[in-house]
């Protein structure tokens, strides 16, 4: 799946006309990459149970893929389904812990994701009010966005791979 949304996004690359475009493309590759690293892994401790846990990791894979195709778009729409993507990742969250109410390193993943879904969710929110209230350029609002994701990505990891990779 991963495979297939990560290939399609080349067929873009030649619509794109501004540079925040290539930089948002790049990081949305190594983004979705990261996201997978710890999703697949996730995936398989706690499986989809019931139908709607299928369409629940459908979803996911969908906004994966608007995520990349959004990087031809208006950096409102990029940044708007990074917004979408987090929440659906955290309904799946949500689900894996109350279906299979993990403990000791999975719970401390889990809710480590939840809170940092939270926050980057509204983060990336001011962001989007930021761009319009302050004016800024697309390319300032990207440099930003990829600073913030890692800086939450760095300490995402620090709060619980000692835990959940040892």
């Amino acid at each position: 799946m991963v495979g297939i949304i990560l290939g399609l996004g080349f067929q873009w690359v030649p619509a794109f006309q501004e540079p925040w475009q290539y930089i948002a493309f790049v990081f949305a590759y190594f983004d979705i990459v990261d996201y997978w690293i710890d999703y697949a892994p996730s995936l398989k401790k706690f499986p989809p149970k019931r139908e709607a846990d299928i369409f629940l990791d459908l979803g996911i894979m969908f906004l994966l893929f608007l995520y990349i195709y959004a990087t031809q778009l208006a950096i409102i729409y990029f940044l708007a389904s990074f917004i979408i993507f987090r929440l659906l990742d955290f309904v799946w969250l949500i689900n894996a812990l109350h279906e299979y109410r993990p403990t000791g390193k999975d719970r401390i993943f889990v809710t480590t994701w939840l809170e940092f879904n939270l926050f980057e969710t509204f983060m990336t929110a001011i962001f989007i009010g930021a761009g319009f209230v302050l004016g800024l350029t697309p390319l300032v609002q990207i440099i930003i966005y990829i600073i913030c994701r890692i800086i939450v990505r760095i300490a995402a990891s620090l709060r619980y791979r000692q835990f959940y990779f040892a």
